[in-house]
């Protein structure tokens, strides 16, 4: 399972909404992982702010990976 989100308010409260469906989806299929891309459009923030990969679990392995 793969998903993208922008960021709106904080990168937490984005990561914690993109993730409430799709973590049920994930339960129901079966599926053994799934991946997050979260897209920060912050200006003046600094890339290496941006960027980065997080293990996560909602059930299932997530990675989140922010750009």
């Amino acid at each position: 399972m793969f998903r993208c989100k922008l960021v709106h308010g904080s990168l937490e409260q984005t990561i914690r909404a993109a993730w409430r469906r799709p973590a049920a989806y994930l339960d129901r299929c079966a599926a053994g992982e799934g991946h997050l891309v979260v897209f920060d459009r912050t200006l003046g923030k600094p890339w290496d702010e941006k960027v980065f990969r997080r293990e996560a679990t909602g059930g299932v392995p997530v990675t989140v990976w922010g750009m």
